[in-house]
């Protein structure tokens, strides 16, 4: 009997490891299935959206710190497999130190041949926008540093190019739009090359600005976009008070307190145009960054059409906000146009040293338009 349980017992514990065995050889079959199919798929870029991003690769870069870059920059997504492929294919060395424009769509051997390619390596310019630039003065900046020229700059932000992709930009359909991208080239610093297509520095700044207005804002939970339609506000008009509050404020906490009388002047649009306070006009906003746009100010407006000069986005003579932004605005002053400080100000003035006065009566204003040095 006890020969007969041993027996038993070996035979049921080595149908056990039988069982065992077969099941890891399953899942382990299943996961080189998973990493092979995902592996294809990267290698091919099956699926993946058309984008041209910029990559640098080291000088003398081995094999693994180029396909790591490749990861940093979401060109692939394998690494283990791009390195077994370059390897397989013996394109595992001799890389060329450079920057290179490299498309998502992209196979693997289309990648390798190109970065592998020392005439593919670009001359890189650095840039940077900066917070209250217009669509001029960013024209303007390409132009100086040799990226595009300044006309090729200006068509392309008054073309539909983008509409597809980037369909945000076109919210605003008022026909007196100067120009469709003004407020969305978002101030950063950029990398473009020497005599690059004015489309494809477009779409990088657009891409960014994308990515900015779609991530939470100022560790919220909410996106940029979201926090404008929690707000019932839809995001053009943001975007416009936003450029506006850029435009005027002389510090961070100033845009605060300007986005305030801002919102106070055009929520008196909401009762029916009348002045609660019996003074004149409210709802008009007056600000002077917006009377000679699309140029910054008086000196900037071109001799020969400065007697005549008529701004549609000159909010001393329209009700509420004028057709677009005048710039384009920081997240600082995004968030301001998002959240204003909660006074009752209608009015503010700047002193020449920069120090800002509000009001809550135009009495008030005019006794600060004297201690401004302005009257």
């Amino acid at each position: 009997m006890r020969k007969k349980s041993k027996k038993y017992v070996t035979e049921k514990n080595g149908c056990f490891f039988r069982i065992a065995w077969l099941v890891c050889l399953i899942i382990i079959s299943v996961l080189i299935s998973r990493f092979i199919m995902a592996g294809i798929n990267d290698m091919l870029a099956i699926g993946k959206t058309s984008e041209i991003i910029q990559v640098e690769i080291p000088e003398n870069a081995d094999i693994n710190q180029v396909s790591q870059e490749l990861v940093n920059k979401n060109i692939i997504k394998e690494k283990w497999f791009f390195k077994l492929y370059a390897w397989g294919t013996r394109s595992s060395n001799k890389f060329y130190g450079g920057f290179y424009e490299l498309e998502t769509t992209m196979d693997y051997q289309t990648i390798l041949n190109h970065i592998k390619n020392k005439e593919n390596i670009r001359d890189v310019i650095e840039i940077t926008i900066t917070e209250g630039m217009n669509v001029l003065e960013c024209a303007s900046l390409m132009n100086r540093n040799n990226i595009c020229s300044e006309q090729d700059f200006l068509k392309a932000c008054n073309s539909d190019k983008f509409k597809e992709k980037y369909k945000f930009v076109y919210e605003n359909t008022d026909p007196k739009v100067l120009y469709k991208l003004e407020g969305y080239l978002f101030p950063d610093t950029y990398r473009f090359y020497k005599n690059e297509k004015p489309e494809n520095v477009i779409s990088k700044i657009l891409n960014n600005y994308n990515k900015k207005i779609y991530n939470k804002l100022n560790n919220n939970n909410f996106t940029i976009e979201e926090l404008a339609r929690n707000k019932n506000m839809n995001l053009s008009d943001v975007i416009t008070i936003a450029s506006l509050i850029q435009a005027e404020a002389a510090d961070k906490q100033d845009m605060y307190n300007i986005s305030s009388v801002i919102h106070n002047r055009l929520e008196t649009l909401k009762t029916d145009g009348h002045n609660r306070y019996n003074e004149f006009s409210l709802h008009i906003l007056r600000i002077d960054a917006t009377v000679y746009y699309p140029y910054k100010n008086k000196a900037s407006v071109p001799a020969n059409i400065l007697k005549t000069f008529s701004s549609n986005y000159n909010t001393y003579q329209i009700h509420g906000l004028p057709p677009g932004p005048i710039c384009n605005p920081g997240l600082d002053a995004i968030d301001a146009a998002l959240n204003p400080a909660r006074t009752d100000y209608y009015y503010y003035c700047h002193s020449s040293s920069g120090e800002t006065f509000f009001a809550r009566t135009n009495q008030v204003h005019v006794t600060n338009l004297k201690k401004a040095g302005l009257v």
